[in-house]
Parts: structure tokens; C-alpha cells; sequence
């Protein structure tokens, strides 16, 4: 990766073909990749394209800079493929059929990026406790949270009052706050300020990967909840661009992300345009990429102002373009010559990328003892605040005052609601993976979850159960942002877990009754 004179990193940028059996696209490899860092024609396979194109992210991460690998291309064209492998490849059995040993653990060679970017830092850092990871996808432009049963979570500084160029409506992802006089707060006012440059996901689940047996269960999580369709153009089209956000407490407070952007596509090519929803989809992945590429465009050509404001995806991504972070794009075409003006444009966008310096920077160096300490410490503190506001009736939960009789059959309905809910969850699994047989239970758990929804909201809207207070809530997450990370360095022994509660608002989530 280059560095200029100012000590500032140029954007790494690979570009990958997809073979095909049609008639191939010539590439003129001397004027057209003279930007690029590598190629890999398609005959190269998974491990070749991690060695050139993300061992280096590792590496860097490990230093304890803030890493971003991100897969761009048109629909089809082999991103997810490069970024994580083939459909199904994360199953239980897939172990048994290594025919690659890759940091000493036998994988299948058609494992992509991601998972040997977990290997790779488990065998790196054997004494640390190791990776924690969170998974959300952007779909129509919300985040939702992967590991979390897709509860849409916000973006820190992306409120309801950021409206965004190029289109006519406020995007409603943080609610509306008022103060105890019921008057209105506006969002730029309560946005949080983080130490670091750029906008954070806030509320993501967060989950400690050990060894390769929790990368497999993570990864069919994350295959089976992220939203995917078909389409002329690609039999399991992502319609979300997925952001996987890694770290190691043990080790820095660094951060490293891997984006598996959503492909952009004609409507024409793709046949969505003959469905109302894959249309809407279509649409909101190119606005997206588009906001994606005024951003790369504005970088490369000096310009000021960066609108990094235009959508969820650009957010996200403000420290990895232009800011303090090591970055590498990989760029994936087709050599199919039907799709020439695909290719060009993003071996075009590829280009532009790499025109992109971001800032030199390194985290320092965590002291591990005195981290667990201060956390500890900080915990003590906020188990005392939730114990006085437990005592002052803040935490919510049942109403004391309403007969036994109401009190328990909520009990037991919101027992019933998670058993299905986990029943249904277990049932999406199954089928993305390949289970047969199994849609006449996915129906019948669907309607138990509606039905137990329903009677939740009504029994809710009675009185018999009561919403916790916000702050109780903020020092909850808070508490269990720290467990989060006590378990990223294996310091959990004897720490009581508290679950967040039910909240009318978290019942309501896709509820149509």
C-alpha cells in the first residue's frame, strides 16, 4: 500500500473476475488495472486473493489500527462468494470435507476472506480471548441487527432530523425525544459523541468467536437471517449490504470491518423491475452505492465537503474513507461480455478508490489488567444507579397492583412468545440451509408469534406491565456493552448477566394487527 509524503496511506484496491461460459471480456490489463494493486483472473482461487488482498489488514489490525475490507461489484458478480464462500459452506459437516489447512485448521478451500481473517487472528494472538463480533445488515436503508433477531438499531448521528441530499423525506431511525415538560428535543442535540471520528452502530449484539466451531455457528446465523432473494441475474441475490464489525479487547481498542456491499443492478437485467418489492430494493441498494460513490468522488478530487451524511452505508464507512483507518476494496466483475458496461464501471469506481489517502494512525496499545480494573470498576458503579432505580420502581416489569391471576398469564404468554420466536428463528435457519419439510411448522410458529404478539400488546396497553424508564435502559446497555467486552478478554467469572427488558416499542417491531 502506498504512502504519501504527509504520511498518509492510499486505499489498497484488488480487482477480481468471475469466470463465465459465454464469450469473454477483454481487459486492457496495461491502462485499465495500472491503479490496482492486484488482479485475480478467474482461474486464481479463495486463498490466492486472501494472501495478495487481506493478510496485510491483519497484520495492521493486530498493530492496532482501525481496518475496514470492503467487496464491491455489480449483482452476480461473486462478492459475497469472495468475501465469505458459497451458499451453505458454514454447515455443521463442512469441517469434514477440508481439503486445505489454512493456520493449522483443515477448511474447505472455497471459504472466502472473512473466515480466514478470523483464523488467521486467533492464531495470532493464541493467549488473547478471542474475537468479538457483531453483524448487521442495511436493508432499505435501516440497520438491523443480525445476531440480535433482526431489532433495527440505530447509528449514532443519524437522527430523524438529517435529511438527506438528493431525496425528499426524513428518514425516521432514532425516536422522537421530549423532555419531562413534553416538549420536543431535536435529535442534533442529543446525538453522542464518540472519541473517535465518524458515527458508531449502537445496541448491536455482540458475540466472542473462540475457535473454528463458533465461526461456523456465527456464519449460519448470518447466512440464514440476512435478507437475500433471487433474480434473473443471481439465484441468492443479497438485497442488504452486511457489516461485520470485529475487535479485541485484549489486545487495542482498534476496529476492523468487513462490507459485503449489495450488488448494483439494471431493473431491466435483473427482472425486478416486474416485482414491487425486489424494485424498491433494487433501487435503495443503487441510491446507496451511488451516495457511496459521490463520496469516492469528492475524496479523489480534494473536494472539501464529503456528503458522508447522504445514507446509512456512507456513515459507516466515513472512517474507512479518508479517515484514520487502513483500508483495502476488493472489486469483483464478470467476464461475460453481456456484462461490459457493468465491469467498466466498477473497474472505473475501483480506480477512483484508489486515488482515495486516509489519515496514519495507530491505537495505542491496551494494558489488559488495567483495562479489566477500570471496567470493573465502572461496573460496580452501575450496578449500584440500577439497584436504586429498581428500588424507585424505574425498571418496569409487572404491575404489583393488578389481580394475580392477570399478572401470571402474562408471564406465561411472554414465556410462550420467546419459545416461538426461538422455534421460528431455528426454522429460517433450517430452510436457508437446505432443510426440507419444514414450511408447515415455519407457518404455524409464524402464527403462534402474531397471535402471542397480539395478546402481549393488549395485555400491555392494560397496565399490567410497564415500560422501563430510558436512563435505566442506557445503563443497561452500558452494562452490557461491558460484559461484552470482559468477554472479549475471557473476565466474566461471577458477573451476574441481566437481560434487557420488554418494551412496548421492542413488542411492536413488525407487528400487523
Amino acid at each position: 500500500m502506498a504512502r504519501s509524503n504527509d504520511n498518509r496511506i492510499a486505499i489498497s484496491t484488488s480487482l477480481r473476475l468471475k469466470p463465465t461460459d459465454s464469450t469473454k471480456l477483454e481487459i486492457d490489463k496495461e491502462t485499465l488495472l495500472a491503479s490496482f494493486s492486484h488482479f485475480f483472473p478467474s482461474n486464481q482461487g479463495q486463498s490466492k486473493c486472501y494472501q495478495d488482498a487481506c493478510a496485510e489488514t491483519v497484520h495492521e489490525f493486530l498493530n492496532g489500527r482501525n481496518c475496514t475490507l470492503f467487496v464491491y461489484g455489480q449483482t452476480g458478480s461473486g462478492k459475497t462468494h469472495t468475501l465469505f464462500g458459497p451458499p451453505n459452506s458454514f454447515n455443521t459437516g463442512s469441517l469434514e470435507h477440508a481439503d486445505e489447512v489454512f493456520q493449522g485448521v483443515p477448511i474447505p478451500n472455497s471459504w472466502g476472506s472473512f473466515p480466514r481473517i478470523i483464523l488467521h487472528l486467533l492464531h495470532a494472538s493464541k493467549s488473547s480471548g478471542g474475537v468479538t463480533a457483531s453483524a448487521v445488515e442495511i436493508y432499505m436503508d435501516n440497520c438491523y441487527d443480525l445476531m440480535g433477531e433482526k431489532q433495527k438499531i440505530a447509528v449514532a448521528g443519524y437522527g430523524r432530523s438529517s435529511k438527506t441530499s438528493g431525496r425528499g423525506s426524513f428518514l425516521e431511525t432514532c425516536k422522537v425525544r421530549r423532555d419531562t415538560s413534553g416538549k420536543w428535543i431535536p435529535p442534533r442535540t442529543t446525538v453522542e459523541k464518540t472519541l473517535e471520528e465518524g458515527y458508531q452502530l449502537t445496541g448491536a449484539k455482540t458475540i466472542v468467536l473462540r475457535d473454528v466451531h463458533c465461526l461456523l455457528d456465527f456464519m449460519r446465523i448470518v447466512e440464514a437471517t440476512r435478507t437475500s432473494k433471487s433474480h434473473n441475474l443471481n439465484a441468492r441475490s443479497s438485497r442488504s449490504h452486511c457489516v461485520i464489525t470485529l475487535s479485541m479487547p485484549s489486545i487495542s481498542n482498534a476496529k476492523c470491518m468487513c462490507v459485503d456491499l449489495a450488488g448494483s443492478e439494471r431493473l431491466a437485467k435483473s427482472g425486478s423491475i416486474e416485482n414491487n418489492l425486489k424494485a424498491a430494493e433494487a433501487r435503495n441498494i443503487n441510491t446507496s452505492l451511488t451516495s457511496l460513490g459521490r463520496c469516492i468522488s469528492a475524496l479523489a478530487s480534494g473536494n472539501g465537503f464529503v456528503p458522508y451524511r447522504d445514507s446509512v452505508l456512507t456513515m459507516l464507512l466515513k472512517q474507512s474513507l479518508g479517515g484514520r483507518c487502513f483500508t483495502s476494496v476488493i472489486i469483483t466483475g464478470a467476464e461475460a461480455e453481456e456484462m461490459h458496461s457493468e465491469t467498466m464501471a466498477s473497474i472505473k469506481f475501483g480506480s477512483r478508490c484508489a486515488k482515495v489517502a486516509n489519515k496514519s494512525h495507530f491505537h495505542q496499545k491496551i494494558d489488559k489488567n488495567r483495562m479489566v480494573a477500570e471496567l470493573l470498576a465502572e461496573l460496580q458503579i452501575i450496578d449500584g444507579e440500577i439497584k436504586i432505580m429498581v428500588d424507585a420502581g424505574s425498571a418496569g416489569g409487572i404491575n404489583e397492583e393488578f389481580p394475580k391471576s392477570l399478572q401470571l398469564s402474562f408471564i406465561n404468554n411472554m414465556k410462550k412468545y420467546e419459545d416461538h420466536k426461538i422455534a421460528l428463528q431455528t426454522c429460517k435457519q433450517k430452510i436457508k440451509a437446505g432443510k426440507a419439510g419444514l414450511e408447515k411448522a415455519k407457518k404455524y410458529e409464524e402464527s403462534q408469534v402474531r397471535n402471542l404478539q397480539g395478546l402481549l400488546l393488549r395485555s400491555m396497553t392494560t397496565g399490567v406491565w410497564t415500560d422501563p424508564s430510558p436512563s435505566y435502559v442506557k445503563r443497561l446497555q452500558r452494562r452490557i456493552d461491558i460484559i461484552s467486552t470482559l468477554r472479549g478478554v475471557g473476565d466474566v467469572g461471577g458477573i451476574t448477566i441481566i437481560e434487557m427488558p420488554l418494551t412496548l416499542d421492542y413488542l411492536m417491531l413488525g407487528y400487523e394487527g
